[in-house]
């Protein structure tokens, strides 16, 4: 219950603070109200200490392997823009003031989410489990709470939408995993999968391009997959790095 209480709190901050732009340039907005609020979960619900819980957040030092996968795999998956320019013979230019929606993208989509998804929702399930057991749980999770998108945008954007949150969820929670408990390697992923907010798509590219993406985003993430680690081979269980606790303090993971 406790878990469940902490994922709607985080959940209702990230949705209705990304609500005020669905362009996503309030991106740092939305990034600070989660991380606040992500923080405070740890601290009111898990009575974990202020330092520690900021210290779960996941924005400490990545790997450099786990930012090299992600940005080969992320390379990849922004080859949907000229193979959608190929196949419907239309020119797919950046937004004007691209910069900056690129920052609202990392933001919004790359950290923000994945301080939900991932440094919350997958960093509290593992607990205690193994790897995939730990994604087998956070898939429906994530799949839910992207029905809104369905009755917003229809069933094929929506429905796309949710079948690629749940089976990306198993490269962005091995790139998680890759990178030490971070969120960067992830979050790169996770914001070229999101890229479409920084170019204008015209009518006959939109034709073929939602189901271009759609195909992009599961299929190719999963590349990180063959990236060695035993930590998400099944053979050994992975936890989450977590602060040391000092003597009789509560447990900073909260298990339970």
């Amino acid at each position: 219950m406790r878990f469940l209480i902490g994922f709607v709190v985080l959940w209702a901050v990230l949705a209705g603070t990304a609500a005020l732009d669905p362009s996503a340039r309030w991106g740092p907005v939305v990034l600070a109200a989660v991380l606040v609020a992500s923080v405070a979960v740890s601290v009111l619900l898990y009575r974990t200490p202020v330092r520690e819980a900021v210290r779960a957040l996941g924005l400490g030092r990545p790997t450099g392997r786990s930012l090299l996968a992600a940005a080969v795999v992320s390379l990849l998956v922004v080859l949907v823009f000229p193979v959608t320019a190929a196949l419907s013979g239309a020119t797919i230019p950046l937004v004007a003031d691209w910069p900056w929606a690129l920052i609202g993208v990392f933001t919004l989509h790359g950290l923000a989410e994945e301080m939900v998804w991932r440094g919350y929702a997958f960093r509290r399930l593992a607990e205690g489990r193994r790897f995939w057991p730990a994604v087998a749980l956070t898939m429906p999770l994530i799949a839910v709470t992207h029905i809104p998108i369905v009755l917003a945008s229809g069933p094929v954007v929506g429905g796309g939408a949710m079948i690629v949150a749940a089976v990306t969820s198993i490269a962005f929670s091995k790139l998680y995993v890759l990178g030490g408990g971070t969120l960067w390697a992830p979050g790169i992923l996770h914001a070229a999968i999101d890229s479409f907010k920084l170019v204008v798509l015209p009518a006959a590219a939109l034709a073929i391009y939602p189901y271009l993406i759609i195909g992009f985003s599961i299929v190719v993430p999963l590349l990180v997959l063959f990236v060695p680690d035993p930590a998400t081979a099944g053979r050994a269980g992975w936890q989450p790095r977590t602060p040391r606790r000092s003597a009789g303090s509560a447990d900073p993971t909260g298990a339970g």
